[in-house]
């Protein structure tokens, strides 16, 4: 589960009691209903059920549907699709407030921000709020760069349920586990192509994902062609308690992304009590402070993968200190706190 996908979980199910609440959604697949009744909220769902479809019917049909309902409050959460509703209602709802959480770390990549059209709808997107949340200061940066007033954000970052956390699960010795989807932007990759030289160091390391993407037929033949199979376990999609249990069986947890808005696998890592190697990318300093509370290498760089996941496999201690340090400074995502930061912003 995203960190984006948690917020809204932890905001409709912590909050839904204290505000009559409504989800507005897609409905992405026909066989889901396209109301249903929550114990603290209402789920809408729109669309005809198809999930390339319903996305670009979204923007549209959340915002004549927001229309309808009348509320004082209107949050999107991510700057894409939701963001496109609040450019909308700006003008279709002017009177309810307008907030915009930042979640997307690849949004504002330089190859992205060079394309005059993109750059000009996320302006669009970012002007639209009252009020902007954002998970990292690094997306606070991003959308200053975009022309908002810094007064205008808050940094609120996705935090992690600390009582959702697997008892009784013991590491496996040199057992790594990749905390990314198949994709590109995960740096999956590079993780790949970085894993035989691990295995030159240590035979019997194993290497664990779970998730589906983009990448995932490529993956298969980059195994096979690099002849690992016998160390790689792909895994689809699982519940996350399940997901929660593949940190604890992981003696270190790497996400070698390219850019990330926050970064909330290093955070449930750190929860788990797993060292943490992740790049020195987008929001991802901003939970991992280099050689205190994890470990931090450069994007697209398979060597420096390979050499961190070495050092941290071969070296207790090492290990220790960094989840020893990391058990305190995650203390700060406990959604307990951070959901009175975004009650907040709803009574502010």
């Amino acid at each position: 589960m995203s960190g984006a996908e948690q917020m809204v979980r932890e905001v409709l199910e912590r909050l839904g009691s204290n505000y009559e609440t409504v989800l507005l959604t897609g409905r992405f697949d026909e066989n889901l209903p396209f109301i249903e009744e929550r114990k603290n909220f209402k789920i809408i769902r729109l669309g005809i059920g198809h999930k390339k479809i319903d996305k670009f019917l979204y923007p549209v049909l959340a915002a004549f549907k927001a229309q309808s309902i009348k509320p004082d409050i209107i949050h999107a959460i991510m700057e894409s699709y939701a963001g496109a509703v609040l450019v909308i209602l700006k003008y279709l709802y002017p009177q309810a407030k307008r907030i915009l959480t930042l979640q997307s770390g690849d949004l504002y990549t330089s190859e992205k921000m060079d394309n005059f059209l993109f750059k000009f709808i996320m302006k669009t997107i970012h002007k639209s709020p009252h009020v902007i949340t954002a998970i990292s200061r690094f997306l606070k940066k991003c959308s200053v760069d975009l022309g908002t007033d810094p007064d205008k954000i808050k940094v609120i970052p996705n935090g992690a349920d600390f009582s959702n956390i697997p008892s009784e699960v013991k590491s496996i010795s040199n057992r790594v586990f990749f905390a990314g989807r198949l994709s590109r932007e995960k740096g999956a990759y590079y993780m790949l192509q970085a894993w035989p030289l691990v295995l030159k160091e240590i035979p019997g390391a194993k290497l664990v994902q779970v998730g589906d993407g983009d990448m995932r037929e490529e993956a298969f033949k980059i195994i096979k062609d690099l002849n690992i199979e016998d160390s790689v376990e792909l895994k689809l999609t699982i519940p996350h308690d399940e997901y929660m249990k593949e940190f604890k069986k992981s003696e270190v947890v790497i996400c070698p992304s390219l850019a990330e808005g926050l970064g909330i696998a290093f955070i449930e890592a750190q929860l788990c009590g797993r060292p943490i190697i992740g790049t020195n990318v987008g929001g991802i300093p901003e939970v991992i402070d280099d050689q205190k509370t994890g470990l931090l290498i450069e994007p697209k760089n398979s060597e420096q993968i390979a050499g961190a996941l070495i050092k941290l496999l071969k070296d207790t201690d090492l290990r220790n200190k960094l989840v020893k340090n990391a058990k305190e400074s995650v203390k700060r995502f406990d959604w307990n706190k951070i959901i009175k930061d975004i009650e907040n912003i709803y009574e502010g």
